[in-house]
This record gives structure tokens, C-alpha cells and sequence, in this order.
């Protein structure tokens, strides 16, 4: 037996173990199989909603750990009066005033 094989045969066993126990795991919360029967019928009458729902679903977690920025604190960039000169007219300003 090759030993790249047979690491690539150990590498999935330990694979499958971990998602068996991930979803034993899983199933002994309390609803859980609610959950599941309704993600197995969603995805079966409408696979596109059930993409949907996932992302807004990531969205929301995304949202609520997100952290949150203070309203009055000022970070704003201070201006000043000083504008400066613009060397820059408007072709129909040129025009008007006679600047080219």
C-alpha cells in the first residue's frame, strides 16, 4: 500500500469523525431537529432561497458582533477659511468673462 494513500485514507476517516461527532454534537440541542427538518425542506423546494437565508443570516451575526462606533466623539478633519486660488474656470465661465 502507498503511504500517500494511506495518509489520504486516514486524513478522510478523521475528516468523517469530525463531522459525525460535529453532528451529534449538533442534535443533542435542544430544537435542533426542527431546524434540520426545515433546512431539509427548504433546500429541497428552493435551493436559491436557501442561499439567501444563509446570508442574511451571516449578515446579521456579522452585524450584531460588528463593533459599534461612538456617535460624539468628533472625527471629522478640521477646515479652515483659507481656501486658496483656483486656476481652474469652467469653459463657458472662460468664455463669459473672456479667460482662456
Amino acid at each position: 500500500m502507498n503511504t500517500s494513500s494511506f495518509e489520504d485514507h486516514l486524513a478522510a476517516t478523521g475528516a468523517a469523525q469530525y463531522i459525525h461527532d460535529a453532528v451529534d454534537s449538533f442534535q443533542k440541542i435542544p430544537g435542533s431537529a426542527i431546524i434540520i427538518r426545515y433546512i431539509r425542506s427548504s433546500y429541497q423546494n428552493d435551493p436559491v432561497r436557501s442561499a439567501v437565508e444563509l446570508f442574511l443570516i451571516i449578515f446579521a451575526i456579522y452585524y450584531l458582533l460588528a463593533p459599534a462606533y461612538s456617535t460624539t466623539k468628533q472625527r471629522h478633519v478640521p477646515l479652515t477659511d483659507e481656501v486658496g486660488h483656483i486656476h481652474w474656470y469652467a469653459p463657458f465661465v472662460a468664455e463669459q468673462f473672456g479667460r482662456k
